[in-house]
């Protein structure tokens, strides 16, 4: 996927993140790549958020904690970022 903007990140990646197959990783990087957050869809209601950068932390979260685990670690990884670019895959 391209690049996408900051702002309206938690929205777009939430959809996508709920629409993924189980196994399947969707991954937010910063323009420099440095810093990640990794959603992996581990069963029907369950994921696992990965933090490389500022934190490096794994959560396991459910569906409906998903959004608030999912804004604050965008506002932490990418404070100045105005672009983020997303991926997929397994």
């Amino acid at each position: 996927m391209p690049w996408i903007p900051a702002r309206s990140a938690d929205k777009m990646i939430l959809g996508q993140a709920l629409k993924l197959k189980e196994g399947k990783v969707l991954r937010i990087e910063s323009f420099k790549g440095d810093r990640w957050i990794e959603i992996k869809k581990l069963n029907s209601n369950e994921f696992e958020i990965n933090e490389h950068g500022y934190n490096n932390t794994t959560y396991k979260v459910k569906e409906d904690e998903m959004k608030v685990i999912l804004r604050r670690a965008i506002d932490l990884e990418f404070p100045r970022s105005h672009q983020l670019r997303i991926s997929l895959s397994s």
